[in-house]
């Protein structure tokens, strides 16, 4: 099972996962940018109390032995690896036992938060499961040991994501809350007990929460951004979700159907620790918000930990023969299509990287480069059938940081880098900050040829203003909605190459030795 969701990875260099380009870009200077004399000039390391840097703190090391892509590919491995794993060692500590149902686990590898390359929150979740599986198999037989290796595994934890920490310290609370219950149901209230119990919980969370009151996240501002009721429905469905909806319901519907029969013939066992947690995953889903603290997507992270919930909670018991045979074929076989269908987006993805990295070969190293789009808002039709390697359908687009191959391959910079303090150990420096996106998403390239701008684009990207004395290039994604690119702003850029999804202009000024850095000239 594992290698089968491996192949994907094996076989793209660089696969379609919307933050991955970046994070590649920022590990990378993490790794290199001290001692190159161009990177140098444009990030510092900013390192803090962050708990979000898992990868910061692997992949940099990674490189040092391998080439950047290779090392990104091992560490997407991991992204895959640790969750699975972490579910079936969670359901193995629940029920003591093993099940082909565990294998079914895969079916989850491949969610929403993965394909937009949420690396941190895959591995922090897994590493919450492995360590909530120790807890619940050893907790009783070896307390202190039990005890002293979650206080050093949750401030791990809280630096891997604090969705991770969170989702381990719900895991063992669950399990905590049940042993009490049947202690009270069965003992009659027991009050020393429980108190027992609470503190060495506590002890264990102590040390992230010490962590916590002293980063930069706490002191932000909530400011929460709700989605719609539609929106929050499809993806309360996003730990099974990636390229077609159609097929994507198909998978969803046969597990769930597959679960449902189980239960309601008394063919499964249910961890009532894992239903707890799960319940609580559920009923927090349906109130948090889509983002606030200045992070995005936070309600979707919670349906991806309820869908290896799902796998790690339950077991089949009790079936013949013939149906184990029946639904051990069919799974296995829908599991090896979920993972061909993968395969071939992303290996029909590399047409757009490559036309990425071949049109801004000619872009000279230190060079300011402005990233745009083209929109469904300038060309609804074309933008709807563009290839299917573009966008997760309803979610987002899977293209929009291929421009982060400007600082990997040509030592350039461009707006959209991850360098949010709060978030991310590494700072732009002067002049280049004044040139940082607040948002992550590109401006519409239609906005260069605007005088006036609207406020919140203003907002999300203040360089707009005056643009083209501030940059030396402007590179286009998704240039095939555009007709005619010779023709576009022909007084200010001049188009230097397109290919498939990108063009690269250069930007036309009078005296170009009086913005350009000192280092370049």
């Amino acid at each position: 099972m594992l290698m089968t969701l491996f192949v994907p990875v094996i076989i793209t260099p660089v696969p379609p996962l919307t933050d991955y380009p970046n994070h590649l870009a920022r590990c990378y200077l993490l790794a290199f940018g001290d001692s190159d004399r161009v990177l140098g000039q444009m990030f510092s390391r900013q390192w803090q109390i962050i708990p979000n840097v898992a990868i910061d703190l692997i992949l940099p090391r990674l490189m040092h032995v391998f080439s950047p892509l290779t090392a990104g590919r091992i560490m997407l491995v991991l992204c895959l690896l640790i969750p699975t794993t972490g579910a079936i060692a969670l359901n193995y500590a629940y029920f003591k036992r093993r099940s082909l149902w565990q294998i079914a686990t895969g079916f989850a590898a491949y969610n929403v938060l993965f394909l937009m390359g949420f690396m941190n929150f895959a591995i922090g979740i897994g590493v919450a499961m492995w360590g909530a599986a120790a807890w619940v198999r050893y907790r009783e037989s070896h307390l202190w040991a039990s005890v002293l290796f979650a206080a050093f595994l949750s401030p791990v934890l809280f630096f891997f994501h604090l969705f991770g920490l969170c989702f381990y310290a719900l895991l063992i609370c669950s399990y905590e809350f049940f042993i009490v219950f049947v202690c009270w149901t069965s003992k009659g209230v027991n009050i020393r007990f429980a108190l027992h119990r609470v503190l060495m919980f506590a002890v264990t969370m102590m040390a992230p929460l010490l962590l916590y009151l002293r980063s930069p996240l706490e002191k932000l501002s909530f400011d929460p951004v709700w989605p719609s009721f539609s929106r929050k429905i499809y993806l309360a469905f996003d730990w099974i979700l990636e390229y077609s909806r159609l097929f994507d319901l198909f998978v969803a519907t046969s597990l769930v159907a597959f679960l449902v029969f189980c239960v309601i013939n008394g063919r499964a066992f249910i961890s009532k620790a894992g239903l707890v947690a799960s319940t609580t995953l559920f009923c927090v889903y349906l109130v948090t918000p889509f983002a606030f603290k200045g992070v995005y997507f936070v309600d979707t992270r919670l349906p991806v930990m309820l869908g290896f919930m799902m796998f790690a909670a339950f077991l089949p018991r009790g079936l013949t023969s013939n149906k184990r045979y029946v639904a051990a074929v069919f799974f296995a076989v829908l599991l090896v299509a979920r993972v061909s269908f993968v395969s071939r987006v992303w290996v029909d993805s590399e047409r757009d990287l490559d036309s990425v990295r071949s049109v801004i070969q000619v872009v000279r190293p230190g060079s300011r480069v402005l990233v745009t789009e083209v929109t469904g808002n300038d060309n609804p039709g074309w933008y709807e059938s563009m290839p299917i390697s573009r966008r997760i359908p309803e979610v987002a687009p899977t293209y929009w940081h291929l421009a982060s191959f400007l600082l990997l391959d040509r030592h350039a910079f461009w707006p959209n880098i991850f360098a949010d303090a709060s978030q991310q150990p590494i700072a732009v420096k002067e002049p280049y900050r004044e040139l940082q996106a607040v948002h992550g998403a590109l401006p519409n390239y239609v906005d260069l040829t605007r005088h006036q701008l609207a406020e919140d684009v203003l907002e999300h990207f203040p360089f707009l203003v005056e643009w083209q004395q501030k940059f030396d290039y402007v590179l286009l994604l998704n240039a095939e909605g555009v007709p005619n690119l010779s023709h576009f702003l022909p007084d200010r850029l001049r188009l230097v190459d397109s290919k498939g999804i990108a063009a690269l202009f250069e930007v036309r000024k009078a005296d170009r030795s009086a913005i350009m850095p000192s280092f370049i000239q």
